[in-house]
Parts: structure tokens; sequence; C-alpha cells
């Protein structure tokens, strides 16, 4: 003998309204995803624009660019504009790569022993030192530029590029110990302790276990700290003279003229020099931008 489950009154209307609902909702989801994509297709497309507009104006002579502005296909093609502003910014550009590569070294070199600490030795106040450089984390970097300033002057180090690089350590130091020691605080305590079954000192274990595996996270600290050196615009102009300027100070002063419009500005050299400007940050995300992926997923899962 089979039963048949009778349903509450009503309750087959109220399945009915609820799928009704759930349709509305999904429907209503599905319509603002794709608002969303289509939000940032627009804005990529904006980007790459001025992107194409940007080099467009490069490979082309300063008369036709203002003759006809929106004509983007370079034609016909000039390299004058970039053999004139790689012999303005060539100096300033070497100055800059050996400063950013310098102090990211510089990091890299005392940020790593330092996060091996935290994260793996044990001494007395050790919680309170890494609290004391998340601390400094918080502190806005605008209101460190008067105090770092009255240093540079007691110690000596305005007018040098070593003193550039001497601040460029000190500011980006907390940070990447701070991601540093999460990466390492991640990784399983038992091969560790099979190193030092081994005999294996803590340097040994720094250079030979920690370090390799960190690889992505080390990639992702010199990556930030480059974008940050090599744009930086306020505190190489406050240390350093114009004889000895960066990228970023001379693309400022860059304002070569056009003869030919009443000494109106000379945008094709000016933009090539935009575009040079560009290319080793180019040239470093294609390199490292495997390792950086990685750094940031890591980081992100594990802290």
């Amino acid at each position: 003998m089979y039963y048949v489950r009778e349903h509450p009154p009503g309750e087959a209307d109220r399945q009915t309204t609820l799928s009704v609902s759930g349709k509305k909702y999904n429907r209503r989801l599905s319509i603002g995803t794709a608002i969303q994509y289509v939000l940032l297709i627009l804005l990529v497309l904006l980007t790459f624009f001025v992107i194409l507009v940007m080099v467009s104006m490069s490979l082309r002579p300063t008369v036709l660019i203002y003759a006809d502005f929106w004509h983007l296909i370079p034609w016909p093609l000039t390299l004058d504009n970039y053999q004139a502003s790689i012999l303005n910014l060539f100096m300033p550009l070497l100055r800059t790569l050996f400063e950013t590569f310098l102090s990211i070294f510089g990091i890299l070199a005392l940020a790593c022993p330092a996060a091996y600490a935290f994260a793996r030795m044990r001494f007395i106040g050790k919680q309170l030192f890494f609290s004391l450089v998340i601390a400094v984390l918080m502190i806005p970097g605008v209101i460190l530029l008067t105090p770092s300033f009255i240093l540079a002057n007691v110690l000596n180090l305005r007018g040098s590029l070593w003193g550039l690089i001497f601040f460029n350590i000190g500011g980006g130091l907390p940070f990447a110990i701070f991601l540093i020691t999460t990466f390492l605080r991640s990784q399983p305590e038992e091969m560790f302790g099979a190193a030092r079954i081994d005999g294996a000192s803590d340097l040994q274990i720094l250079l030979r276990i920690s370090i390799p595996l960190a690889i992505p996270i080390l990639v992702t600290v010199g990556i930030l700290n480059f974008l940050n050196f090599y744009s930086d615009l306020i505190w190489p102009s406050l240390m350093l003279p114009q004889s000895t300027n960066t990228l970023m100070m001379a693309l400022q002063q860059f304002t070569p003229t056009s003869s030919m419009f009443a000494n109106r500005p000379d945008v094709g050299v000016q933009t090539a020099g935009y575009v040079v400007a560009t290319i080793p940050q180019l040239i470093l995300f294609v390199v490292a931008m495997k390792y950086y992926i990685q750094g940031v997923m890591s980081s992100s899962l594990k802290a």
C-alpha cells in the first residue's frame, strides 16, 4: 500500500513563490555581474587607448602632432624623438637603476635574517620587537619626511646618492620584514627540525632552506620596492642636487621646445621620454611576473 504525502494548504504556492523569487535574484545577479564586466572592459580599453596615444605621439614628428592630433597611426615613423630623449635621460636612468637595485639588495640582505629570527628563533622581547615593526608600518611616509630630512642634514648625507640609498633601505625594511616573516612562519617546522638534527646551523638553514623556498615572496618585495623607489620624486628632490638627479627629477625638468611652433612644447620628444622611463618597469614585470603572482597569492593565503 502506498501513501501519498499531502502538502499543507498553501505549501505549493509558497514553493512556487520561492522558485520565482530565486530566479529573479539570479537574474539580477547576472545583470549586475554583466555590468561589472562591461565597466572593467571599458576601463581596460581606456587604459590601453591612453598608452596607444602616448606611443603614437612618440613615433610622430611634432609638426604632424600639432597638425592632426587624432591621427593615431604613426606614419611616417621617426625615431628622432627617442634619440633626443635618451640623450637627455640616459644618465638619470642609469643613476636611478643603480640606487634602486642597490636599495633592494640592502633591504633583502637585512630583512631575510631579521625575518628568520622573528619566525624561527626564540629570544626575549621577540613579540614586542615584531609589534614595533608593525607599528612603524602604520606611520604615513609623508610624516617622516621632515625628521628624515633633519637626520640627513645631521649625518651629512644630503647631496649624496649613498644617502638616498641609506634612507631607501631604512624605509623599505619594516614592510619587507613583516611580509617575509609571515611567509617563513608558514613553512613546515618539521623540515627545520630535521635540518637541526643533521647538524645545520641557523645560518645554513636560512641560506639553504628558507631563502630558496621564499624566492616568490622575495621577488614580490623586490618588485614593490622597485616601483616605489623608481617612481619616487619627493625624497630624491630633497636629497640630491640637480647635477645628480634621478629619472623622475629629470622628467620633471624635461621640457624640450619646438622652434617651429613659437617655442611650444616638443610633445613628441616628451612622450618618447615617458615611454623610455616606462620600459624598465615593463621588462621587470615580464621577467618576474610568475614569481610575483606566486608571492602575492602565498602571502595572502598564509597571512
